[in-house]
């Protein structure tokens, strides 16, 4: 064989092994900067959390930033446990996994976590995210008027509050989000609004079943800003129902002890309940949904 054809010939074979190794060394690469970011979305949904109660244990939370302990209003005074007389109570094996709680009469008495840290707050530019399930028949499970599986607030439900809400009318019941400003940002002049003129947006589908659960999820960014630019949504089932926009979300809750209240005239069951402390993304919901177990068999 000519010199130069053996010359060529050793430089295509250099090159293939080159070509090789680089080609493996590629994927190598790509495989772990997959698990990377796999990696960094499990470690980023973790560190935002910051109150986490699945039940599993008792009533108590098992991640929490401030205090862990469940309370009751009674006599509008906060009493250490679950103090409702057996009318709400947990329920053995009916959880998501493993236990839930069981709300069963619309007059027991309204259960709340302290917000303090367990339900971040910020002065400037806040944003967050709550997640829990609900399994329960909106059309015959539920007496007459508003029901609020969720109610978080220093206040009351129309200043300074975030809240989801069966609406007291309709068959089914409309299911929807609240995000309410301090009532002197939205409603100055304390007039009776109407509910389609307010900081509400009603949810476009309707998955509450009796024999099935519904994740419920919603988010809120660029509150506190002082503009109109502030913009809350509502998911379930990891799909997004819809968005508050256009208003000036203006929380004044600095000083103020805030509560995570729970079941308030809600006949259900409830569990899985998280708090973040930021918005998570659509992608992130759905991962929650779509897992459809323990929050914290999915980010361990």
């Amino acid at each position: 064989m000519p010199l130069l054809a053996v010359n060529q010939t050793l430089s295509q074979n250099l090159f293939m092994k080159c070509f090789s190794s680089f080609s493996r060394l590629i994927l190598l690469f790509g495989f772990a900067f997959g698990i990377s970011i796999k990696t960094i979305g499990e470690t980023s949904i973790k560190s935002s959390l910051t109150f986490y109660a699945s039940f599993d244990k008792g009533i108590n939370a098992d991640i929490a930033k401030g205090d862990n302990r469940l309370f009751t209003l009674v006599e509008k005074q906060p009493k250490e446990g679950n103090q409702t007389g057996g009318l709400t109570q947990l329920a053995k094996g009916k959880g998501v996994t493993g236990d839930a709680l069981l709300f069963t009469k619309r007059e027991a008495k309204w259960l709340f976590y302290d917000g303090e840290k367990n339900f971040s707050f910020k002065k400037n530019n806040w944003s967050g995210s709550v997640s829990f399930w609900l399994k329960v028949d909106p059309i015959n499970g539920l007496d007459t008027g508003y029901v609020d599986p969720i109610q978080i607030t220093p206040n009351t439900w129309n200043d300074a509050s975030f809240f989801v809400d069966f609406n007291k009318e309709g068959n089914p019941r409309s299911f929807r989000l609240g995000a309410f400003a301090d009532k002197k940002i939205w409603n100055p002049e304390n007039k009776n609004i109407p509910e389609p003129e307010r900081p509400l947006v009603p949810a476009k589908s309707n998955p509450f079943s009796k024999d099935k659960w519904t994740h419920v999820a919603f988010t809120w960014k660029r509150f506190n800003t002082g503009n109109k630019n502030g913009i809350s949504s509502l998911y379930l089932n990891g799909k997004k129902e819809g968005s508050i926009e256009g208003w000036n979300q203006q929380y004044s809750w600095a000083g103020k002890p805030h509560r995570i209240l729970i079941g308030l005239y809600y006949m259900g069951l409830f569990d899985e309940l998280a708090c973040f402390n930021r918005a998570l993304s659509a992608k992130e919901i759905e991962r929650i949904h779509a897992h459809k177990k323990d929050l914290k068999s999915l980010i361990r």
